[in-house]
């Protein structure tokens, strides 16, 4: 596999679209897969017969306040109405167990029509088994030009296209502007800034930061932008795609950083118990000061009902002493998908559905305040867009760099390992320089 990072080319892709602005069965039981390859099983019906087709989601609660949720079924209910002789049967499988669910029903042969998934390594087994519909030559309709230059590097595998994108999402430091100012502390620049706010919110005995290490990736995000702070992101994708290293002086360094907030109590007194729900309860409650966190959580904290509405800021992250890693560099990037079955049946007019409902989602996450549209063009009325998604893209406007999530970078094991290594750390189990031997010898042995 070749997985393209085209980082220049996705800078762009936020400067022309993040100014404004945050996851059935291909055939029946008994059909003989053999049938599904021939001309006439393949040949779509007229476009007012009707057909049924099948989706699974992460997305699983249609009351959801998460900006990726509303933009989702927006942007289902939209394609629905515009393709009324096609049903759309969707599954919605939340947290873990969906990778779960899609993993075993790809080692089966059982995937639906069109499935949410991660690129990059999460991508590689489905990729590997054939089990994902290369859409290059589909995407000459002139679809290829609609997109954001850069957006589709991270579902290019081998060369071939396999999925379109939706949004650009980045990760960013919410701050509680109440809390800040009751506590007199101010909005962190640097390192040293941050170290000097965790103290004085802890002697007012407010939560410095919200942590749900529990379900692992928010620690991971920490763990990571740590590292993009002081190694860049270019040496941190490097050390994901196996063409550099984990244990080099920049990351162990980023890594005793990462230790001195938990031996600071930084994340409260039990970050390791505390899930990622938990977490966004503590910040949405005004309990925790501050939060790492994907756009995602913005229509959370500006709902209608939020408690801290109007009181949050969002800056960049800071920046680290002698980090060769600047503060326009970005956890995040354009990572999640939906993937066309390769065994589709009725294939031209499944893509026409999925590509309206990929732009559609692009734009329905946009307005709800999710993350930047990985798609050109008119984004319809924004003057209610969330004002935390226009000030991240104004942020992120001139971002030079991105590193994305590293559960979707690394495959299955390698996940699974990088996991294990980073709650071992995180609970003081090892030091900063074996967790970062201890990550390059499992991920990247012999390098």
């Amino acid at each position: 596999m070749k997985l393209f990072n085209k980082v220049a080319s996705l800078s762009l892709a936020v400067v022309l679209t993040a100014t404004l602005a945050a996851c059935g069965s291909t055939k029946t039981e008994n059909q003989n897969p053999a049938v599904s390859q021939s001309p006439a099983a393949t040949q779509s019906p007229a476009a007012d017969e009707k057909i049924k087709i099948t989706m699974w989601s992460q997305f699983s609660d249609p009351n959801s306040k998460d900006g990726g949720f509303i933009g989702f079924y927006k942007a289902l209910e939209a394609t629905k109405a515009k393709f009324p002789n096609v049903e759309i049967d969707h599954t919605g499988i939340g947290g873990e167990a969906y990778k779960t669910k899609v993993k075993t029903a790809s080692a089966a042969d059982e995937l639906p029509d069109i499935f949410f998934s991660w690129g990059g390594g999460f991508a590689e087994p489905f990729v590997a088994a054939n089990r994902i519909l290369p859409l290059d030559d589909l995407v000459k309709d002139g679809t290829i030009d609609k997109l954001v230059p850069g957006t589709t590097d991270n579902f290019t595998f081998d060369n071939k296209l396999h999925g379109l994108p939706t949004n650009i999402d980045t990760a960013n430091l919410y701050i509680n502007t109440e809390l800040f100012q009751a506590a007199g502390a101010k909005i962190p620049a640097t390192w040293d800034d941050l170290m000097a706010d965790i103290n004085i919110l802890k002697d007012k005995n407010i939560t410095p930061i919200a942590l749900g290490g529990k379900d692992r990736w928010p620690a991971m995000f920490w763990n990571s932008i740590l590292d993009i702070r002081m190694g860049g992101t270019a040496a941190v994708n490097a050390a994901l795609n196996k063409t550099g290293s984990f244990n080099i002086p920049e990351f162990q360094e980023a890594s005793r950083k990462y230790k001195e907030l938990f031996d600071s109590e930084a994340f409260g007194d039990n970050p390791l118990g505390t899930s990622y729900d938990e977490s966004i309860n503590m910040f949405l409650t005004g309990k925790a000061a501050m939060l790492y966190m994907g756009a995602w959580v913005n229509g959370q904290i500006n709902a209608p009902d939020s408690l801290v509405k109007g009181k949050v800021d969002v800056v960049k992250f800071p920046t680290l002493p002698g980090g060769k890693g600047n503060a326009d560099e970005w956890h995040g990037g354009s990572g999640a998908t939906f993937f066309i079955n390769a065994n589709v049946e009725n294939k031209d007019r499944v893509w026409e559905v999925y590509k309206y409902f990929m732009e559609t989602m692009a734009k329905e996450v946009f307005i709800a305040g999710s993350g930047s549209s990985a798609w050109k063009g008119d984004l319809g009325d924004t003057s209610k867009v969330d004002p935390l998604a226009i000030k991240i893209g104004q942020l992120s406007a001139n971002a030079t760099g991105f590193s994305y999530w590293w559960d979707q970078m690394l495959s299955g094991n390698d996940t699974e390992s990088m996991f294990g290594s980073l709650i071992k750390f995180s609970a003081g189990k090892i030091s900063p320089e074996e967790f970062n031997q201890e990550l390059q010898s499992k991920i990247n042995p012999g390098k």
